[in-house]
């Protein structure tokens, strides 16, 4: 279980600063991380970026930086555990465009992190927004990150609330919806396709209602239970994902003659251009997307049942190689905006330090900008840690940075259509398999007609 509390600074980031990182609280400052700054001068970076924001006219309000804990339950993880989800949480709530620095208490029974970010983004200047909407946000997040590290999840989303009594019998299992889940789990635990999900479903005594949305009633239910309420893992889309993968868990025969001739069967009335022939044959075998079967595979010349599962292979794969590279575009893009921001802060310490040696008291000069000089190195410091010897001009970072968005865009457009493909795909999947399976089960009963 994770406690998430926000609230912002307005006087002094400093002092906020130098409590997280007190060495008796975080075992000697073993347990401090940051992100786009040094924690020893992260106020003076802080500090920069403000003046930035002003001069781009975007630095409005009086929060200099946010203070955000995250408590975890006594007992429920160790320190080194904490720091990890902590930074976990931060990189996904601030999304890469907002200094911070976190660390770790381990002096209370309860492990606790503290986050202190700054107010305004270093990417874009723009402040952050703290308000009830942003926190069910990053209250969802902590939830998820729980829930995928096996820890309770305990904070409001900002979602419909259950009412007292259907909160405690949900967490004493009892609820419609906790029954209807542990169903709909073991239902598609024990299938491979959507309609022997369905099937499962009616013999545990569901009634179903197929509209718009999927819904389930059990006996002496009042009202259907609709399957998106359930929460984004039961839509209808997750489940058909399920399924995919239980599918894949399946082991073939060495041998599938059968299957094979099944689908040349199908595929007889496509290569023949026998659209109403398909559409009344698929109609008898209750599949009910035949005109969308019928051209994807036409249009697709997807007349060869090792051609269709190439060709699922491929999207897939090609699904696979985008997101790698929308992944390696984004971590550049941060990588090349933190540089930006670094390189910008250098040069305004650096003509102060040159400007120091026509100082007519250059031990007087250098105390009034101690702050400065200190930063001067630090961030000299950061700049070699990211590969840069030489000052690059700031023309060529920003044209860096948006030819590098340029190109992320488009990738993410390439993604999208295959999405869209995968999707078609994932239906046209579903409906041959349908379709394989029905008719696998008609050659096992020799007695019975079936038209194919």
């Amino acid at each position: 279980m994770a406690y998430i509390k926000i609230f912002p600074i307005k006087v002094t980031d400093k002092k906020a600063l130098d409590y997280i990182m007190n060495p008796d609280k975080t075992e000697e400052k073993l347990l401090i991380s940051s992100f786009a700054c040094s924690p020893e001068s992260a106020d003076l970076e802080f500090a920069f970026t403000r003046e930035e924001g002003k001069k781009n006219v975007m630095d409005k309000g009086s929060n200099l930086a946010f203070h955000l804990i995250q408590s975890f339950k006594p007992g429920e993880v160790d320190a080194e555990t904490a720091h990890k989800l902590g930074k976990e949480f931060a990189d996904e709530v601030l999304k890469g465009k907002y200094e911070y620095v976190i660390s770790t208490h381990v002096d209370q029974d309860h492990i606790h992190n503290h986050i202190i970010f700054n107010a305004t983004s270093f990417v874009d200047h723009h402040k952050y927004v703290s308000n009830k909407r942003s926190y069910h946000k990053i209250c969802r997040i902590s939830n998820r990150i729980c829930q995928e590290n096996g820890l309770v999840t305990s904070m409001p989303t900002g979602e419909k609330g259950k009412s007292y009594k259907e909160n405690m019998e949900y967490h004493r299992g009892n609820s419609w919806k906790a029954k209807l889940k542990v169903t709909v789990d073991k239902a598609i635990w024990s299938s491979i396709n959507y309609d022997e999900f369905l099937q499962k479903m009616k013999l545990a005594g569901y009634e179903i209602r197929q509209g718009k949305n999927l819904a389930f009633r059990a006996p002496e239910q009042k009202n259907f239970t609709n399957m998106k309420s359930l929460g984004s893992y039961y839509t209808e889309e997750n489940v058909l994902l399920r399924l995919e993968k239980n599918r894949h868990k399946t082991k073939s025969p060495r041998n599938v003659p059968r299957e094979v001739q099944l689908f040349i069967n199908i595929s007889s009335y496509v290569s023949t251009g026998n659209r109403a022939g398909f559409e009344r044959w698929a109609q008898l075998n209750n599949l009910k997307e035949a005109a969308r079967t019928f051209n994807y595979l036409s249009e697709n010349n997807l007349l060869n049942y090792e051609d269709f599962q190439q060709h699922i292979s491929d999207i897939k794969n090609s699904l696979a190689i985008t997101e790698q590279k929308i992944s390696d575009l984004s971590s550049e893009i941060s990588r090349q905006e933190l540089i930006q921001k670094h390189c910008s802060s250098y040069r305004a310490c650096r003509k102060i330090v040159e400007e120091g040696k026509t100082a007519p008291d250059l031990q007087k000069y250098k105390s009034k900008h101690h702050a400065e000089y200190k930063l001067h190195d630090t961030l000299k410091q950061q700049l070699q840690n990211l590969g840069v010897t030489k000052l690059p001009a700031p023309e060529r970072i920003q044209n860096k940075i948006d030819s590098l968005k340029k190109e992320c865009s488009k990738v993410q457009n390439e993604k999208k259509e295959l999405e869209e493909r995968k999707s078609t795909l994932d239906v046209i999947t579903a409906n041959i398999d349908t379709l394989l399976s029905y008719n696998m089960l008609c050659v096992n009963k020799p007695h019975q007609q079936y038209d194919l």
